[in-house]
């Protein structure tokens, strides 16, 4: 394979440019402050010559080996790998169905899970105008996309605030699986626009994340092809995994390289980003385990484990050993490392799932609290290649998590956080629509789905009262914490994976997507 010449790449996306509308912008309605570790707007501290500091990590081994030097090249090859592994997986389509027996029983009592939804509801007019993203395309205001990969990197920040709107762009390439490129019809323009943006093409990181970019669109287009040819057969089966082969998946799977090329291309610890955007794929499948058993995903996270796939049969106990094991894999990242922009993307993961009218969390959890654990146990953490073998089955290895919290509502360091805060009384309500409220409803029992609706609008409202504000790293701060005691403190992600297994199986031999 041709080394790609990052220089002459550049120089090649600069002449098709062309002459475009003047760029957009996302932007604070405020001044940030500038005693961050790493501007907001890096681009000032590029101009005045600083070099910011890059933690660099010691452990995450195996992701360390994957990404070797992290250039275009090696993104390529581990894009093909993807694909052989997928269709490899998908010409062997004779491994045992799981089978759910837990599943059968809640069934039969009469609570049942709604299929999920597309993901298509335009956010709402409120949080448009608090954003001031009136004149955005309409695809960029689709709840799914404006509180996915919007404000990802609206948690990340960017090089200016132009830089900022083009990277959100690029970044929407990851709702081609969704579909989005058969309801909009200004979509694909879009991701061209945003992938030979001059600005941006010439920022730190600009080219690489753009030709990431197209490479992991590669990866999806070639993912949604093979499911649409074996769509009717796809059903009640799963993928059967080593390690490597997960890892390299989970990467491919996060549908965000461009925003990982970027973080590599800037300095941030290579392996580190590896492990935070795999983390993704355990981060999204931990609320579609049970759909993933009736549509056409072949790669859940939780179900290709050789937990599930050495007995073809999903139970209590497997889910919840295989539960743990990625809780503890995403510890570190949610407290000790929250800061990173890997971190800041599954951040947003939690809320996502709440507010992308297609997961329907609130549900899920309700559904399944019943089920999960209510009692906080010692919070810990390992690494990717700790928690599974090299099968990928479960170790039951970790350590004590360094840091923990005192698994209160709201715990001792979220207590603190807030009361050395600006903003505290909007950043309390945050915490609130993030933890105490959610709980309060999933432990009632009771399916309210104005309830519902209400709480996921209130989350979207004060997160965009709280970017407005230039409240960036209080609001990432809270999110990551959120994400952490929903995984190991309130069990709020256990509880929405047992909800998902009452799925009405209404998309068997589907796919969970618009697909006219």
């Amino acid at each position: 394979m041709a080394s790609l010449d990052i220089e002459a790449e550049t120089k090649r996306r600069l002449v098709v440019t062309g002459r475009h509308e003047p760029l957009k912008r996302i932007h604070p309605a405020v001044d940030l402050p500038t005693d961050r570790v790493n501007l907001y707007f890096w681009g000032l501290d590029t101009e005045k010559g600083h070099s910011p500091a890059f933690r660099q990590e010691t452990g995450y081994q195996a992701a360390r080996k994957l990404i070797a030097d992290g250039d275009a090249d090696r993104l390529k090859e581990l894009s093909n790998r993807g694909l052989e592994i997928l269709a490899s997986v998908f010409k062997d389509l004779d491994v045992d169905p799981p089978k759910g027996n837990s599943e059968r029983a809640v069934h039969d009592v009469g609570r049942v899970l709604p299929s999920k939804g597309y993901g298509l509801t335009r956010a709402s007019e409120e949080v448009i105008q608090l954003l001031h993203v009136e004149d955005f395309p309409p695809p960029l205001l689709i709840n799914g996309a404006l509180f996915g990969s919007g404000f990802a990197n609206m948690l990340i920040g960017a090089y200016d605030p132009e830089t900022l709107y083009s990277n959100y762009c690029t970044d929407m390439g990851f709702f081609y699986e969704h579909s989005y490129h058969k309801v909009f019809p200004e979509y694909e323009s879009l991701l061209k626009v945003a992938a030979d943006d001059a600005n941006a093409l010439q920022t730190p990181g600009g080219i690489e994340r753009r030709v990431a970019t197209d490479i992991g669109l590669g990866y999806i287009k070639g993912k949604v092809s093979l499911e649409e040819g074996s769509k009717k057969k796809l059903a009640n089966k799963t993928a059967k995994l080593n390690r490597r082969e997960a890892l390299v998946l989970f990467f491919c799977e996060s549908s965000i390289w461009g925003m990982a090329a970027e973080a590599i291309a800037r300095g941030f610890d290579k392996a580190g980003v590896v492990n935070d955007f795999a983390f993704s794929s355990p981060g999204t499948d931990v609320v579609d385990v049970g759909s993933d058993l009736c549509n056409s995903e072949l790669i859940n996270a939780f179900l290709c484990t050789s937990d599930v796939t050495e007995s073809g049969v999903v139970t209590e106990e497997i889910l919840r050993r295989v539960y743990d094991a990625y809780a503890h894999c995403g510890a570190k990242m949610f407290t000790e490392r929250w800061s990173e922009p890997g971190a800041r993307m599954c951040a947003t993961l939690y809320t996502w799932h709440i507010q992308n009218n297609r997961h329907e969390f609130f549900r899920r959890a309700v559904l399944g609290y019943s089920k999960a654990r209510k009692c906080s146990k010692e919070q810990r953490e390992a690494d990717f290649d700790e928690a599974f073998d090299s099968t990928m089955h479960t170790t039951m290895f970790s350590r004590p998590l360094i840091g923990a919290c005192n698994s209160g509502d709201p715990c001792d360091q979220v207590e603190l956080r807030l009361q050395h805060s600006s903003g505290a009384g909007l950043l309390t309500q945050l915490w609130w629509l993030l933890s105490t409220g959610p709980v309060q409803y999933a432990s009632s029992g009771v399916v309210c789905k104005d309830q519902e609706d209400e709480l996921a609008e209130a989350l979207r409202l004060a997160m965009a009262k709280a970017y407005s504000q230039g409240l960036v790293d209080e609001m990432t701060w809270l999110m990551a914490h959120a994400n952490h005691h929903a995984w190991q403190v309130n069990y709020l992600f256990e509880a929405a994976m047992f909800g998902s297994l009452l799925d009405n199986g209404n998309l068997k031999g589907k796919l969970d997507r618009k697909e006219a």
